[in-house]
């Protein structure tokens, strides 16, 4: 710890570079925010990303975002090392194969910067059903949390699994990594909202969320307990399939059809989607207060319950993996694994018989715990009477910006809105390959320039070497 010590001492942090494809503080419009990915595959990523900016946005603090997919030159790196006072890494479940690229050059990043580095939240991708501690990912994975502990006290995880696979990997509990659970739910502070109370019925509003691969039985179950609600909608988060709402970019493809199952609605003709029972978000305001409408919330998705608990309203979550179990587990949200799925369950029964105590009962203990991380880490903070209050710096640049709102089926909307889309989505993918395009010509039209230049300097040198006074040196030097 003694590296770490010597990037924290003295440590007076101003600006903070922070890891979010989305920048904080700025209105971007719903193709660019689908085109561009700035929501990181998943608006899951905005609650706990906004949650940890929310905290640590003081009137003394400026947060810069920065995505982590790609490689930076040495001269920004360099910038940022003398403009930056420390790195933030909110990350979901980071220690996964399909993530092995992205946490390599993620290293990279953090082993070229001079300044404190700190994860905010990290997870481990494993199956329910696994018992094993070694994965593809290993090297890469233990690679990142040696650099990271580097240049910072203690890594945060956001479970018991996780946290066992580092142990299982040679890392010290409470001295190399402590489980905070997920930042999401310390967005408010003390002030976690209580879940409303109602009687559930067929007429009852009713949200849910699943993904395409969920385990057969569980999704099978999701889908039908959602059609015993008159009303119920599916709340999409996911970049491909908002795309797919938003102006039809297609869902199913010749790679992925064989594993999706058959009726999941990702297309125009699907009941839900012409019944306006689908609708993607794009930012958590509008997600939130969606939500606060709505009776009960259930789902497989951790984000998209974290974000019903958020907004006061009861869910129950259907875990399909240990990501999920993990963080539902810590904080002690009601939730059912894949594998404990018996014939004859229901939601509705599930939902009268769920304890929400204990989510409410530890949360002030979990919070004091990731105020007390932070602090180790010398992150600075709101305190926490300003992060449980209603007016902090986060809260008034927000609500300055203009939300995106929830995204409605295409079919739904109308000629005019329809136009609207078809326009401003294709037009700035246009935009944008015209511009490639152009640079492109330019390149070329450069490289055909230089190439140019070298003929002639090819054929000058040429000369020199067939003229008389070259070959005269070139004998006296013999």
């Amino acid at each position: 710890m003694a590296a770490a010590g010597r990037y924290l001492k003295g440590v007076n942090v101003k600006k903070i570079l922070m890891r979010s494809a989305m920048p904080f503080g700025e209105e971007r419009t719903i193709s660019e925010i689908l085109i561009e990915n700035l929501i990181g595959n998943n608006t899951g990523n905005l609650i706990f990303q906004s949650s940890l900016a929310r905290a640590v946005m003081t009137g003394d603090t400026e947060i810069t975002t920065i995505r982590t997919d790609l490689i930076y030159s040495e001269e920004q790196v360099e910038r940022w090392n003398a403009e930056y006072d420390m790195f933030l890494i909110p990350l979901a479940n980071a220690f996964r194969t399909t993530f092995k690229k992205e946490l390599k050059m993620l290293t990279d990043l953090v082993k070229r910067l001079t300044i404190p580095c700190v994860v905010v939240g990290v997870g481990l991708a494993r199956s329910l059903r696994s018992n094993k501690w070694t994965f593809l990912h290993d090297e890469e994975s233990t690679a990142f949390v040696r650099a990271v502990l580097e240049k910072s006290s203690i890594i945060g995880v956001r479970g018991e699994i996780t946290a066992e696979y580092l142990k299982q990997k040679g890392f010290r509990p409470e001295k190399d990594f402590t489980v905070i659970g997920c930042p999401s739910l310390y967005m408010f502070g003390d002030a976690l909202p209580v879940p409303k109370q109602t009687e559930l019925s067929p007429k009852s509003k009713v949200t849910m969320n699943f993904k395409a691969g969920l385990p057969e039985n569980l999704y099978t179950f999701l889908r039908e307990q959602g059609e015993r609600f008159d009303h119920s909608v599916f709340i999409t988060q996911v970049i491909e399939e908002i795309r797919t709402v938003y102006v039809g970019e297609p869902y199913f493809t010749e790679e992925n059809k064989d594993k999706i199952p058959a009726d999941y609605p990702m297309h125009f003709d699907h009941p839900m989607m012409q019944d306006d029972r689908i609708v993607g978000v794009l930012d958590i305001d509008s997600w939130f207060n969606f939500l606060s409408q709505q009776d009960f919330n259930f789902g497989s998705r951790i984000h998209g319950n974290i974000a019903a608990v958020l907004s006061g309203v009861p869910c129950y979550i259907y875990a399909g993996d240990c990501r999920v179990k993990e963080l539902a587990d810590f904080h002690h949200i009601p939730c059912i694994t894949a594998g404990d799925l018996e014939d004859g369950m229901d939601v509705i029964d599930m939902y009268e018989k769920a304890d929400y105590s204990r989510l409410h009962a530890g949360h002030k203990d979990r919070v004091s715990h990731y105020l007390d991380f932070l602090d180790v880490n010398k992150v600075p903070r709101l305190s926490r009477e300003q992060l449980s209050g209603a007016d902090t710096p986060f809260d008034r640049m927000n609500a300055q910006l203009k939300k995106p709102g929830l995204i409605h089926p295409f079919p739904v909307v109308g000629t005019l809105q329809q136009e609207r889309r078809l326009a401003e989505y294709f037009g700035k993918y246009r935009r944008e390959s015209m511009e490639t395009l152009q640079t492109a010509d330019n390149q070329s039209k450069k490289i055909a320039s230089l190439n140019k230049e070298k003929e002639v300097l090819q054929r000058e040198l040429a000369e020199i070497k067939n003229s008389r006074l070259y070959k005269i040196k070139s004998f006296m030097k013999r």
